[in-house]
């Protein structure tokens, strides 16, 4: 064997280690399972005052660098009964050092949403297309019960200083 086919030879037995998801990635594993939700939607641009009810799973893509989130429910109540269902790709972006929440509605829609963790706190932003305007909205999630609850509320903004509420949701995940 001459000393460039050994050189090859040895490339090849080494085989290349595919990248690891690091911390950043496994900060997200709070939300991997199956959760039951129940909310109230208030009087707003999004549609009438309405119980919102739903089921979401979250799960990770093979690799472990992206979180699959899928959402189905819809409102009772208000006069408007109307189903409601998204899948979303959830990944951490180095460069903002936030996650890239990527979403797709049963409507066409698409959006795209950015969200930061703080002392346990997730804080998920972004602009929500509707019929008249585009509002600037934010949802506040908190974790209790050993990560087995969280509490999400959801609020708009037209100018980004003075929020309201849209939406308060709580969440169980199962057994």
């Amino acid at each position: 064997m001459t000393k460039s086919n050994t050189a090859e030879s040895n490339t090849a037995q080494t085989p290349k280690q595919p990248p690891k998801p690091g911390p950043e990635h496994r900060r997200l594993d709070v939300f991997v399972g199956k959760w039951s939700m129940e909310g109230q939607q208030y009087e707003s641009e999004f549609g009438p005052a309405a119980k919102l009810t739903a089921v979401e799973t979250y799960e990770w893509l093979p690799g472990g660098f992206f979180l699959v989130h899928r959402f189905e429910g819809g409102f009772e109540g208000g006069g408007d009964d109307q189903e409601m269902a998204c899948i979303e790709i959830i990944g951490h972006d180095a460069a903002s050092q936030s996650y890239l929440c990527h979403s797709f509605y049963n409507d066409g829609k698409t959006n795209e949403w950015q969200a930061r963790e703080r002392d346990g706190i997730w804080t998920l932003t972004g602009d929500w297309q509707t019929a008249a305007k585009s509002p600037k909205v934010r949802c506040t999630t908190v974790f209790s019960d050993a990560g087995n609850t969280r509490t999400g509320k959801w609020e708009r903004s037209s100018d980004g200083s003075k929020w309201g509420t849209f939406w308060d949701v709580k969440a169980t995940k199962a057994k």
